[in-house]
C-alpha cells in the first residue's frame, strides 16, 4: 500500500474470490473510528421508493448537508448513475462542489442566498424562489449577464409557513414572470407540515388543495409545461396518489423511515470503532468526569475512542445512549469525554 498515492484502482472479480480483502488493504485507513456508508443500501432504498411511483414520475434526491452526513459527491455519483432526475442541495456552494467533481445532472438549490447568484449561474444551479425580493433580485442579476430562460423553482407556502409564496400572491407572481424573459418556472412545489402523522391527514389534504389551486393558476398563465411536486419521503409512502410530476426523496433514501410501518429500508450509515481497554471495577466505583457514572454492581467497563469532538452528543452519556458490541447493547457510562467514552460490557 505504501507504493500507491492518489491512485484510482479498479478491482474486479467474482465475489467468491473475496477481492474486498485487497481493497481493504489498499484503502487509506488512519482512524479506528469510522462512519461506514453502504452505497448498495442507497441504491436499494432508491429503487424501493422508485417502485412505488409511476414510471414517468421524476425523483428529486436530497443530498443537502453533505448528503445527510453520508458524503454528497459519492451519493450524487451513485444516484446519477442510477438515473435519478434531480439532486437538491441547501446552498449554492454545495452544488458548485458537485459540479467541480463532475456531477452533470440538474441540481436544485433550496436556500439560495442573494450573494450566491453568480455561483448559481456559473455552475448552472437551479434555485428555489420563495419571495418577491428573491425573484426580483435574480431577474435583475440575470439581466446584467444577458441570461434568458434560466430555470427556477417556485415555492408555495400551502400551510407549513416556513418559506414560500401564499395563494394571494399568485397573481403578482404570474405578472412578474410574464413581464420578463430572464427566468422561467421549471417547477412549482410545496412542502407538507405533517405528512408523516395520520392525525394531520385532514391538514395535509387541505395543503394539497391549496397547492393545486396555486399550481393550476401558474400553469394556466404559462406557455410551457411546469412540473409539480409536493410529496416528501413520508408523502411517497402515505399519499402516492398525489405524486404528480415529481417527488422529493430525502430521509428515506438514507434508510430512515418517517413512519412506524416497516417498509424494507436498508441501513446506510454505520458508526464503527474499537475497544481500547477493559477494566473490571467494583460496585460503588465512579466512572469519568464529575464522578457521574456510579456503578450499582461489579462491572466490566470498556473505553472506546469516540467522544463529543467526533459528534457523539454529550446528552447520550450516563445511560441514556448505548453502542452495540458483539450484537449486544452496551450502555454508555458516565459523562462522554472529548475523545473517549466508556461503556458497560
Amino acid at each position: 500500500p505504501a507504493d500507491f498515492h492518489n491512485e484510482l484502482i479498479l478491482i474486479k472479480g467474482a465475489r467468491e474470490f473475496h477481492f474486498e480483502l485487497i481493497s481493504e488493504t489498499l484503502e487509506l485507513k488512519q482512524h479506528e473510528t469510522i462512519l461506514e456508508i453502504n452505497l448498495d443500501a442507497i441504491v436499494h432504498n432508491y429503487n424501493l421508493f422508485k417502485s412505488k411511483l409511476r414510471p414517468e414520475t421524476k425523483i428529486i434526491c436530497m443530498v443537502k448537508a453533505f448528503g445527510y452526513g453520508a458524503g454528497s459527491y459519492e451519493l450524487a455519483k451513485t444516484l446519477q448513475d442510477r438515473g435519478a432526475d434531480f439532486l437538491a442541495v441547501a446552498v449554492a456552494d454545495e452544488g458548485a462542489e458537485l459540479r467541480k467533481a463532475g456531477i452533470t445532472m440538474p441540481i436544485l438549490v433550496m436556500n439560495p442566498e442573494m450573494s450566491s447568484f453568480r455561483t448559481l449561474f456559473s455552475y448552472y444551479l437551479e434555485p428555489e424562489i420563495y419571495s418577491f425580493e428573491l425573484l426580483r433580485a435574480i431577474i435583475a442579476e440575470g439581466e446584467k449577464l444577458g441570461l434568458a430562460g434560466y430555470p427556477v423553482h417556485i415555492k408555495i407556502d400551502s400551510g407549513m409557513h416556513r418559506l414560500g409564496f401564499e395563494e394571494k400572491d399568485m397573481e403578482q407572481v404570474v405578472e412578474i414572470l410574464n413581464d420578463q424573459t430572464v427566468v422561467i418556472a421549471r417547477s412549482v412545489f410545496s412542502h407538507f407540515a405533517g405528512s408523516d402523522e395520520k392525525r394531520f391527514d385532514d391538514y395535509s389534504h387541505r395543503q394539497i388543495e391549496t397547492f393545486s389551486r396555486c399550481a393550476d393558476y401558474l400553469q394556466q398563465h404559462s406557455k410551457h409545461k411546469i412540473l409539480r411536486h409536493i410529496l416528501n419521503t413520508a408523502g411517497i409512502l402515505r399519499f402516492p396518489e398525489y405524486q404528480m410530476d415529481m417527488v422529493r426523496l430525502g430521509i428515506g433514501l438514507y434508510g430512515v423511515s418517517p413512519i412506524d410501518t416497516p417498509c424494507g429500508l436498508e441501513t446506510v450509515s454505520t458508526l464503527k470503532t474499537t475497544i481500547l481497554q477493559i477494566k473490571t471495577l467494583s460496585a460503588g466505583e465512579t466512572i469519568g468526569y464529575g464522578r457521574k457514572g456510579v456503578l450499582s454492581r461489579d462491572s466490566r467497563i470498556a473505553a472506546i475512542p469516540i467522544g463529543y469532538a467526533d459528534g457523539l452528543d454529550r446528552h447520550l452519556g450516563n445511560g441514556k445512549g448505548c453502542v452495540v458490541v458483539n450484537r449486544k447493547r452496551a450502555a454508555i457510562v458516565g459523562n462522554i469525554c472529548m475523545d473517549v467514552c466508556l461503556i458497560d460490557v
